[in-house]
């Protein structure tokens, strides 16, 4: 039987700004290498994880907010991560948890969000596999022998046991750096092709990176990307409005590749240099962000504010106190501090508390998508050839089931 998803978080466009999103970083333990990374530095410290006891206290005092986004370090290495997503789900009726991985545990995965479905059956769970490229470069790209394969096999996993599960959504992550840029648009044909994601999203490196040099877009190799995989993303809107019907089937389409349009846009305007995003940043106002080891700030991109642990881990006492205040103030919604990103969890957390300003730039962002628009095609001898041009392992790919009949 298929399971509908609920209606997302953020689908509820709202004026009152309020807690909304809590950035919880629930460990400082990796087993990746990835070049990119803007939290190696922070990691490198090995400060002790904030305890259950400290996080379960977060959670109390936390009241009732829409959405958890839990982050690492690798997330799967935090022994009692599927206690503290429960814990948040009873004591704050959250309705949507972002649950990024590098799928280098494949079975936990499937094991925790299974346990997840059950223990939680109210809220949307999105499982987003970080995969950067194919083979090589991806295992280049996140520094682990083997990753690509373990992350393919995950996302299969995935698809067999939550194939009718709306309330799972299936999400492939790319950052674009030096290493895949220029496989990018093949590769997000061949994942459509093989696997029922429910989108893909590209993320461009930001902060300071492992290694230097990796960061390599600019606004117009930006543009350019983000048109040439624009029909990747319509083809991901009509899968995605599949099981809908009457009015909902038009509206879904409009909203999706509105907002991921618009999102795009904001960041090329980004890339290259501050440039206001057309609506209020709501750091600090609506988003709240964790650290491992219990520092807090407004934005993952701005400096630490204090530590949680000196407020008795009492959130609303943090969202209230000085130094919070004083942030925002210093940010002025963007516009006093010139600090203007391009990361996307800010500007999808913005877009939703800014109705007026930002349904033109939805409207627009769907139109240059309509015009971007082409068929595609994904037979079988189409993705084979990808198989063969980046050199994948097809025996690998046989027996993790990513493509069936004879490996040869």
């Amino acid at each position: 039987m298929k399971i509908k998803r609920k209606e997302s978080s953020f689908r509820a466009i709202n004026t009152n700004r309020k807690l909304e999103s809590v950035f919880l970083f629930v460990t400082g333990k990796c087993n990746a290498k990835c070049t990119m990374c803007f939290y190696a530095d922070d990691m490198s410290k090995k400060e002790e994880d904030l305890t259950f006891e400290e996080i379960k206290k977060i959670s109390e005092s936390a009241g009732e907010f829409n959405r958890l986004w839990i982050s690492g370090g690798e997330p799967t290495l935090r022994e009692d991560l599927p206690e503290i997503l429960e814990m948040f789900y009873r004591n704050n009726k959250i309705k949507d948890i972002n649950f990024p991985t590098n799928a280098l545990k494949p079975d936990r995965v499937i094991e925790w969000v299974k346990r997840f479905r059950q223990n939680c059956p109210d809220c949307n769970i999105n499982v987003s596999i970080s995969l950067d490229g194919f083979g090589k470069t991806h295992d280049i790209q996140r520094g682990v022998p083997g990753n690509f394969y373990k992350a393919v096999e995950t996302l299969k996993k995935l698809d067999d046991h939550f194939r009718d599960d709306g309330k799972v959504l299936k999400n492939v992550s790319t950052v674009i750096t030096k290493y895949n840029l220029e496989e990018v648009y093949d590769f997000m044909m061949w994942i459509y092709g093989r696997f029922n994601t429910s989108t893909h999203t590209i993320e461009a490196a930001r902060g300071m990176t492992r290694e230097d040099g990796v960061k390599i877009l600019t606004e117009s190799t930006l543009r350019k990307l983000q048109d040439m995989i624009s029909p990747v993303y319509s083809a991901y809107a009509e899968r995605m409005v599949n099981d809908t019907s009457g009015l909902r089937k038009p509206i879904t389409r409009f909203f999706y590749l509105g907002l991921i349009r618009t999102l795009y846009n904001v960041r090329a305007s980004n890339i290259d240099k501050p440039t206001p995003w057309g609506m209020d940043c709501t750091a600090g106002e609506t988003t709240l962000v964790i650290d491992y080891d219990g520092r807090f700030r407004a934005c993952e991109l701005r400096e630490p504010l204090g530590n949680v642990k000196d407020y008795g881990c009492d959130v609303d006492a943090v969202m209230r106190g000085y130094p919070m205040k004083q942030e925002i103030e210093a940010i002025g919604h963007g516009y006093a501090a010139n600090c203007w990103c391009t990361h996307g969890c800010w500007i999808t957390s913005s877009i939703i508390f800014n109705p007026k300003k930002m349904l033109l730039e939805v409207y627009k962002g769907y139109r240059q998508t309509k015009k971007l628009y082409k068929p595609l095609s994904f037979d079988e001898s189409f993705l084979q050839g990808l198989e063969g041009k980046y050199g994948l392992d097809r025996e690998k790919l046989y027996q993790s089931g990513v493509i069936t009949g004879s490996s040869n």
